[in-house]
């Protein structure tokens, strides 16, 4: 008998939940493109399989605040985290556990909406977002700017896990420092590979493609160049696919592994 008739093994559905208007691509892209403004998508993803629905990231805001706060964005009705999980047949009650990747607003904005539910969370990205630097106080939300972070409506939810972390057999969580100096990662098997769901560690697929210079491109919000480089090394080995986290191609399919 093959192995993988012993693996667990799932699918990965992304969620769109928004799209920024002007995102500068500078920002994304360490000093690539200053001054070109990108429409970017807000990305969550369902991982299924196995009777489990776990929700990797839990979107931003709505336009009003993110125009207010942040960027300009859209959020079609589709768009609402609620009704993007209704489309693949699941409610608050079947979410089996929520993941998030770090704490940036834009990630973990609807955690509320699965009350009981355990949120996983690296303890160094809690350490991080209570006391974040002044680069990052905008992302985080800060108090240092009168604002309440968004992470602290479900401080009574969370599963703090340090390093990498099998959550369940095919599903693990990974430490890639990074965007953030407590970024996870999850790498998910599927029937082809395994993917790491790398979020903002890699926000578009350019950042793991290169530019032809350098082989990967950090994101320029980032704490340690350093710890972002032993990240991409890392990766290397761990993985057969990346999908990021602020990138439209990542829609060109509807389901990962894609559907032949």
């Amino acid at each position: 008998e093959r192995l993988n008739d012993f693996m667990e093994t799932y699918k990965i559905y992304p969620l769109k939940l928004g799209e920024f208007q002007k995102h500068e691509k500078s920002t994304l892209l360490y000093l690539q493109g200053a001054g070109e403004k990108l429409i970017t998508p807000i990305i969550a993803y369902l991982i299924q399989g196995n009777g489990r629905n776990i929700l990797v990231d839990t979107g931003c805001g709505d336009p009003e605040w993110s125009k207010m706060h942040h960027h300009p964005i859209v959020q079609t009705e589709d768009m609402l985290l609620l009704n993007a999980l209704k489309a693949h047949g699941v409610c608050p009650e079947n979410i089996t556990c929520v993941i998030n990747t770090h704490l940036h607003w834009d990630h973990c904005w609807n955690n509320d909406l699965f009350p009981g539910k355990k949120i996983y969370v690296q303890k160094s990205e809690m350490d991080f977002a209570m006391k974040p630097l002044p680069t990052q106080w905008a992302y985080y939300e800060s108090e240092e700017i009168g604002l309440k972070p968004p992470f602290k409506k479900t401080m009574d939810q969370y599963e703090l896990v340090d390093g990498d972390v099998d959550l369940y057999p095919g599903i693990q969580l990974t430490f890639i420092p990074s965007h953030t100096p407590g970024f996870q990662g999850v790498l998910v098997d599927t029937d082809n590979g395994r993917y790491l769901i790398a979020s903002d560690c890699l926000g578009r697929f350019d950042n793991w493609e290169g530019n032809g210079v350098m082989r990967h491109i950090p994101s320029a919000i980032h704490v340690d160049l350093n710890q972002c480089y032993r990240t991409y090394d890392k990766i290397e080995k761990i993985c057969d696919y990346i999908l990021p986290g602020h990138d439209g191609r990542v829609f060109e399919e509807r389901v990962y592994p894609p559907e032949r």
